[in-house]
This record gives C-alpha cells, structure tokens and sequence, in this order.
C-alpha cells in the first residue's frame, strides 16, 4: 500500500515509456510531463505505486497513516543517474588545476611528478579506510546533489595488490549506499609506470585479473581506457576477449582525443557504453547510431581540465545516438559533483535541448547501467527515486548555473533529503 504520497507536482517529469530501450533523435523531446501530480510509494518495498493525477490517487491503495508530502506545486522528477565516475582515489590535484590556468602543458605536469602517477601513489598509499571515507563523502556530495544512482570505478591503484584494494572499498560503499552503486574495475586506465617497459605483462596482468573479481563478486562491468596514451586496440582486445569468455559486461572510455576508430570497435565488441567521445567521427557516429552501445558524453571533462573537445552531441543525436550524460568525477580532470551543471555545459558547449539532458542524466543514463527496467523513470513498479526541485520548469534545471535546485531526495522510498538538510 501507498504510505508515502508525494503531490502535488506542478510539473511532473515522469520519463515514462522508455525502459525497454533508450530514446533517441525526435524522442529525447519527450518527458512524459503530467500537471497537477502525484507519486505514491511504498516505503517498506521502496517502490513506485501510483503515478497520475493528484485528485485520481485511488483512496483503496492508501495506507490509513500515510503520509503526505508536499510537493509545493514545483518539479518532480526521477532521481539523476551518473553512470561514469572515479570516486575512489588518495590524495588531489588541486596544484595541477592552477597550473594548467597558468599555462603549464599536462607533459610539463607529468615531468615534475604529476598527472595520474601522482594520483597512483596516493592512493596506494592510503589505507583501506582513509579511501572509503575520502569517498564516501564524494558519494555524500552527488546524493545531495540529487544523483541517487551511481556508477564507481577503480583505475588508481594499478597495481594487483592496490586495484583489488580499491575495488573492496567500492564493494564496502555499494553496501553501505541507500541506492545504486554500480561497481566496475578499471585496471586498464593506464599502463604504471613500473610496466612502461612491460606493456603486455601488465595487459596479461589485468585479464587475469577480471576472473577474480567475477568470482568474488567484487564488480558489474570492467572497463578499458582505449587511446594512444592508454591501451590500444589490440591490447584492448586480449582483456575483452578473456571478460567475454567469463561473462562480464563492457564499459568503455572511447575516442576522447582524436577519431582513433575505438567507438565503432566498442559496438563491435558489444560494449554496454562507450564514453567520451571528443574525437569520435562520422563512422563511430553511425556505428551507435545503429547499436545498443549508448553514448555516454562528458563535458565536465573539457570545461574541468581545459583540453580536448566536447563530443558532437547535436549531429550524435540527430543522427540517432542513444546519449547520456556523466560527470566523470576525478581528481585531475574533472572533480565535479553536479549533474544539473553537466546539463549548463551540455547545451551551452554541445547544443543539446532541457528535454535532450534530461533524458540523458536519467533514462538513458540507467540504459548505460544497464537499469533501465529497475531505475531511471517514475513507473509503477520502479524503485522510488525521486527529487523535488525548487523550480516550475524544466528548462531551469540548466538555466539555474551552479544552484542546487534539489529540495528533497527520496531514494529506494526512503527521504533521504528534506526541504535541503541532508538526513542521511
């Protein structure tokens, strides 16, 4: 029974109809917008009962004592899904944000000992416990931002030793989050300096690794770093072959500086994702287009880091792209915890429309995860994700640079946030 009415939604932004496949093209105008709404939930299972008019809410579904929340007439709408971020890391890079404002190249920033190989040491440096709380308040700032689900690799250890550490610790987070935590390992970021010499020793190294963290049930998907400075192609290929083998799911990091033919190569390979995308060219544009392989894009990466270019989301859509959107939250290129600014870049820097980010930060977002069924919409039957937001339309989620519109935060059909004072 419904204890939890949510009403009334001034706007409604139900995102219903699109969990068997994600939208694409003329259908990302769409939101699924109801007026004058409800939400009804089930706190004990966590799920959506009742979505529709305000005033139709059927009284035998209600519960004698629940509660009503009030909506205040402003936006309602599926928690924000963020399917590609790097929580878990020692350390910071603060000093190298500065220098590259100052002109300093990312070569000159490596050379003194900086870039990813800083990170790398910090965090094989720190405990078990000083990554999971450095962490968890990561994970605490999205969820007050309004991001209820979220997907966390590992990839700054680079080590056996270290990469099975990180990977424990996204394992003790996914466990302790009230929502979605989607764990993916991420040996093949880089090769580690101590292999420079060693290049296919250390690609042996993390296939070998993908049937021990199956079989602990450590991770949901891996994910490969597939560009000149990283792991090429045929390099790629010896870990996908052996994850196939195993039966582990696919993410990418794709074509980001240049058109290196890696997106048609992730549709080959049946990545769930391929993600980043500044380079991408017209062939990989087609080969999404014509794929299950969403499109995850990250501009927070280029506004952060000031270097590549932003994935071109306009023709990516109009071409048929499925597109999400992502923070790619790090600690050198991109230490951002806001969805809703993701949003603000998407359409200043890639022309996307309000409808385009919203589909993209939710539903298509939860394809990405492969959760769509499970989140990303407020159906009934889905898991209670919900925001309230101090806003009357959609179009100001973006238009609003830098705010956090997000009131209240239900997650699982538990509030998790109410009227901005964090409860969790």
């Amino acid at each position: 029974m419904i204890d939890l009415l949510i009403k009334p939604a001034g706007c409604l932004i139900s995102m219903a109809g699109a969990s068997d496949s994600p939208r694409r093209a003329a259908q990302m105008a769409e939101l699924g917008m109801l007026r004058d709404a409800a939400v009804g939930i089930n706190s004990e299972s966590g799920l959506i009962e009742y979505v529709g008019p305000a005033s139709a809410v059927p009284a035998m579904q209600l519960h004698p004592d629940c509660e009503v929340f009030n909506a205040r007439g402003r936006v309602v709408m599926p928690g924000f899904v963020d399917s590609h971020t790097h929580l878990v890391f020692g350390g910071d890079r603060a000093d190298e944000f500065y220098k590259r404002a100052a002109g300093v190249s990312y070569a000159e920033i490596a050379s003194q000992g900086g870039g990813i190989r800083k990170t790398m040491e910090a965090t094989r440096a720190a405990s078990s416990k000083e990554l999971f709380e450095s962490a968890w308040q990561r994970y605490l700032r999205l969820l007050e931002n309004g991001t209820t689900a979220v997907e966390c690799k590992s990839g700054y250890g680079l080590s056996a030793e270290s990469e099975r550490l990180c990977m424990q610790v996204i394992r003790d987070l996914s466990r302790k989050t009230p929502g979605v935590f989607m764990r993916t390992y991420m040996g093949a970021h880089l090769i580690p300096p101590d292999f420079a010499e060693r290049r296919m020793e250390y690609v042996e190294q993390v296939a070998g690794e993908l049937a021990y963290f199956h079989g602990k049930d450590l991770c949901d998907f891996y994910d490969i770093f597939v560009d000149p400075l990283a792991f090429s192609q045929q390099e790629a290929q010896v870990i996908v072959d052996r994850g196939r083998e195993i039966g582990m799911k696919l993410r990418l990091h794709a074509d980001e500086f240049g058109d290196d033919g890696t997106a048609a190569w992730a549709v080959a390979n049946k990545a769930i994702s391929a993600d980043h995308l500044g380079g991408i060219g017209d062939a990989g544009i087609t080969a999404l287009a014509g794929s299950d392989t969403i499109a995850t894009l990250l501009p927070g990466t280029m506004f952060f880091s000031g270097h590549g270019e932003y994935a071109p989301a306009r023709k990516m859509i109009d071409s048929g792209c499925a597109v999400a959107l992502a923070t790619d939250l790090n600690p050198g290129s991109s230490l951002m915890y806001s969805l809703p600014l993701v949003m603000t870049l998407a359409v200043l820097e890639m022309k996307m429309t309000a409808a385009e980010c919203l589909n993209a930060v939710t539903i298509n977002a939860a394809h990405a995860l492969g959760l769509a069924k499970q989140i990303g919409s407020l159906e009934v039957g889905k898991q209670a994700d919900i925001l309230i937001l101090d806003c009357e339309t959609p179009e100001e989620i973006a238009y609003q640079v830098g705010t956090n519109l997000v009131s209240d935060v239900i997650v699982n059909g538990e509030l998790i946030k109410r009227h901005g004072v964090m409860l969790f």
